[in-house]
């Protein structure tokens, strides 16, 4: 009997919850569309303009400095900035000879980079030595009597390489 009790009693608080809610929002607005001439004579009730309280002062004081120019000039002074940088600008076309305009204006060749080759390790190993060279742009691992990229290994010592290119042979040791 008890729980016939309790779940009539939370039924009835349930019902009560729902009508306050319901209530408690209130009626809903209308939406009222003004017609042109109904603007007008809200607009004519309402309060004239007033003015910002400091305005006047700030009028008639110094302006304001602008935060998005390099030296933060005020307006006038950016007008005064801008009428100098024309002048000078000016000036210095005048000064500046006009450079001929010729029919043939590339760019003349540039003269081939020649290499060096670089020593940049010595592999000791059971089947021999081997050197890791760095030349024209890639890393060669070349044994003595071994060649490529127009470079021979001639000798390899603990400390250095004996190269043949080219331009040459040397001797390259290690850093």
């Amino acid at each position: 009997m008890q729980s016939w009790k309790k779940s009539g009693l939370a039924a009835l608080l349930l019902i009560i919850l729902l009508v306050g809610v319901l209530f408690a929002s209130g009626p809903e607005e209308e939406i009222l569309l003004e017609l042109p001439e109904q603007r007008a004579e809200i607009e004519e009730k309402r309060p004239a303009h007033q003015s910002i309280a400091g305005s006047e002062q700030a009028a008639v004081s110094k302006g304001l400095k602008d935060p998005f120019t390099l030296l933060h000039e005020t307006r006038e002074e950016k007008g005064k900035a801008a009428e100098t940088k024309a002048d000078v600008q000016a000036v210095g076309q005048e000064k500046r000879p006009a450079m001929p305009i010729s029919a043939k204006s590339a760019p003349l060749p540039k003269p081939p980079v020649v290499q060096e080759p670089k020593l940049t390790g010595i592999i000791s190993g059971a089947a021999g030595q081997l050197a890791l060279i760095d030349y024209g742009g890639k890393s060669l691992t070349l044994a003595a009597g071994e060649g490529a990229e127009d470079i021979t290994v001639t000798a390899i010592e603990p400390r250095r390489v004996c190269v043949s290119t080219p331009q040459g042979e040397k001797w390259l040791e290690l850093p």
